[in-house]
């Protein structure tokens, strides 16, 4: 694929990934969605909220079981108004703040397991949602065939925790053999292989773009190409990140712009 890449150019690249998509939609779509991780994200949602309430934008939300007991006005927040919770375990394991050694893909099929199942009964139990997807805690880089089992048993209808460029389908939905549905999370316009998200494209020792201004400029040309092809695509960013220096405003400005349809995962036609 790099080769491909390198002959024809990235954004030709992309444009003849996305045109090979068969959108189950019909239309231009989107699914926005946040990984709430740090404590960080949580200082960072009151403004996220306001700004999602604004321009009447609804999200889906991937938190952690010790995180919701934690702060359970917040997610009853998300929960009221409108927007989406994905379980994304309980402890989110290496995450420095709750399970700093502890990876989820070296974790038995028990393990696995109960860390889903914490988290569901936590966020049942303290905002009355019932959640039917999934994010694995690290996305893709310890992702494993073994959650599709487990969510199966558990009747979660999808999830959402691989790399578009890395499965089949260029960026639609698709079904495991289990029956659980994959949404993969898509890159963008000059970066097709990657996963357009906050901590890639500004954060990481190399980040790709490092620049506000760029990112939300990145976003903005991505989507206007969507909307072109009438594809689908998902993203996720990360809350302490996406609110500073306007970008969320610019990221929901260019949604509004564009006129792409924007739902939740849980709407999408399964």
């Amino acid at each position: 694929m790099r080769e491909s890449i390198h002959r024809m150019g990235a954004e030709n690249y992309f444009r003849l990934w996305l045109q090979k998509q068969k959108n189950p939609l019909g239309m231009a779509g989107y699914a926005l969605s946040f990984d709430l991780d740090f404590e960080s994200d949580y200082r960072a949602m009151p403004a996220l909220l306001d700004a999602l309430q604004a321009y009447d934008m609804r999200a889906g939300f991937a938190v952690i079981g010790r995180f919701v007991e934690k702060y359970p006005d917040i997610h009853r927040r998300i929960v009221n108004e409108g927007h989406e919770l994905l379980n994304h375990t309980h402890t989110h394991p290496d995450n420095p703040h709750w399970a700093p050694d502890r990876f989820f893909n070296r974790l038995s099929y028990a393990e696995q397991k109960e860390e889903i199942a914490r988290c569901h009964e936590t966020i049942m139990k303290t905002t009355g949602y019932t959640c039917i997807g999934f994010r694995t805690p690290h996305f893709g880089n310890l992702h494993t065939e073994s959650v599709y089992p487990i969510l199966r048993e558990l009747n979660y209808v999808y999830s959402s925790s691989t790399s578009a460029c890395a499965v089949p389908g260029f960026g639609a939905p698709y079904r495991h053999e289990t029956g659980v549905w994959e949404i993969p999370v898509g890159g963008s316009l000059h970066f097709p292989l990657a996963v357009f998200d906050s901590w890639n494209m500004l954060r990481k020792k190399r980040p790709m773009l490092a620049d506000d201004a760029a990112f939300v400029r990145e976003f903005a040309q991505t989507l206007a190409v969507l909307k072109s092809k009438q594809r689908f695509l998902t993203h996720y960013f990360d809350p302490y990140d996406i609110v500073e220096n306007g970008k969320i405003e610019g990221v929901l400005e260019a949604l509004k712009n564009e006129g792409v349809k924007t739902l939740l995962y849980r709407e999408l036609s399964f």
